[in-house]
C-alpha cells in the first residue's frame, strides 16, 4: 500500500563554506554548530553557538556539497 500523501522530510541544517573576515580563508561549517568554531589559520571566532542556528562571523559563499 502505497502512502503518496505522506511528504518526505527535509532537514534544515546543512554545512556552509564560510569565508573568514581577518584571513579570507573558505572553511566548511555546520549550519548548527553546538560549540565555538575557530579559523585554522588565524584563530579568528568563525561560529558561536546558539539554541539553534550558529551565528556565522564571517561571510557565506554557499553550501558544502
Amino acid at each position: 500500500m502505497k502512502k503518496s500523501h505522506i511528504s518526505i522530510p527535509v532537514p534544515s541544517s546543512k554545512f556552509q563554506k564560510v569565508v573568514c573576515a581577518a584571513c579570507e580563508e573558505t572553511l566548511v561549517v555546520y549550519s548548527h554548530a553546538s560549540s565555538l568554531v575557530t579559523c585554522n589559520f588565524c584563530g579568528n571566532t568563525i561560529t558561536e553557538p546558539t539554541g539553534s542556528k550558529a551565528n556565522m562571523r564571517g561571510k557565506i559563499v554557499g553550501t558544502a556539497e
